[in-house]
């Protein structure tokens, strides 16, 4: 049975106790604590020690990042340390963080921010006495500047790591459960969507068969359109239900979703999250999703220039049937 492995990131020495303690208490959850002090990590023949731990970080699912007094080793050909660079393997593999800090620590962090802006005050000769190095201030800043999963929480004994953790991954597990619920609901409901759709487009189409209204015949066209590209598919994702109208009326991706857009920039797959506002999803979905829009634009605009219809004429038009839809559906308009 697979378990998931969690990296403990810290200081070796100072933190020595705190470590031997966070060993013990991942393995009576059954998951698998990863410590450089216990041969955990594979130190590959052809890689430097500090570099056979960051090829470690990739291979496990969490990351525990204990922040101490003491600032560490440099990481080989850097001015950082060991430990950092391995926080900014976990961040670039997107792996869960649950970043503590000694509250001291945190503390004199605090009256370090206060007095860098102090002209008077010579930061340099500030002695603080639980930290040995004011890298640890920065790496602190570095955390908590984070665009996500950039919490940070003071410790005075491991007990207060115990308890953190804890609460942090019975949420992350309830969390697991009620996505994936969520995610087969959602499911079942776009399968109960689309055969009701099917079945009141047949109906439809034979009504607009025996019609004579152009902008009617066009309507239909449109709705079929829209229906097959992945951008509406999206947006019903977010709960944004649109019709043809409201696609001339609102120009652009970004619009119509009322800008309430939080774009992953360093994601490399076509991701998208369930929900919102803000409406996430990754750069390369987002890049489609406006190209998807501009198209379905583009050809609701020539098809209605073909048959002579102008563009008022149809949003005019349009309005009441537009109205009747939206409440059948119970749904507000896009923005």
């Amino acid at each position: 049975m697979a378990t998931p492995r969690v990296f403990v990131s810290s200081t070796c020495y100072d933190l020595k106790y705190v470590r031997e303690n966070l060993r013990y208490f991942i393995k009576t959850l059954g998951y698998e604590p990863i410590l450089s002090e216990d041969g955990d990590v594979y130190y590959s023949p052809a890689l430097h020690t500090h570099e056979a731990c960051l090829s470690e970080v990739a291979s496990c699912q969490m990351m525990v990042l204990i922040i101490g007094g003491r600032y560490g080793g440099e990481f080989k050909g850097s001015d950082r340390s060991i430990t950092n660079h391995e926080y900014e393997a976990a961040v670039a593999r997107k792996i869960p963080i649950f970043a503590l800090v000694d509250s001291s620590v945190l503390s004199e962090h605090y009256v370090y921010g206060e007095n860098r802006k102090n002209p008077r005050v010579d930061e340099n000769e500030i002695a603080y006495p639980s930290t040995n190095d004011t890298r640890i201030f920065a790496f602190i800043d570095q955390v908590r500047r984070n665009m996500i999963n950039n919490a940070i929480v003071p410790f005075k004994d491991f007990s207060d790591i115990e308890s953190y953790l804890k609460k942090q991954w019975a949420g992350m597990m309830y969390e697991a459960l009620t996505r994936d619920s969520e995610a087969k609901r959602v499911g079942e409901l776009f399968e109960s969507l689309r055969e009701t759709t099917q079945n009141v487009q047949f109906m439809t189409r034979q009504l607009v068969n025996s019609s004579q209204d152009n902008i009617i015949r066009l309507n239909v066209e449109f709705y079929d359109y829209i229906l097959s590209r992945q951008v509406v598919h999206d947006l019903s994702y977010w709960k944004i239900f649109v019709t043809p109208r409201d696609i001339l009326l609102y120009v652009s991706f970004d619009e119509i979703t009322g800008g309430d857009i939080e774009i992953d920039e360093e994601s490399d797959e076509y991701s998208i999250t369930y929900g919102g506002p803000p409406f996430r999803l990754s750069i390369k979905r987002y890049e489609r999703n406006c190209k998807d829009y501009s198209e379905i634009r583009n050809y609701m605009a020539r098809r209605l220039a073909e048959v002579g219809i102008a563009e008022d004429q149809f949003l005019k038009e349009t309005e009441s049937s537009v109205e009747l839809v939206r409440q059948f559906n119970n749904s507000p308009s896009p923005t």
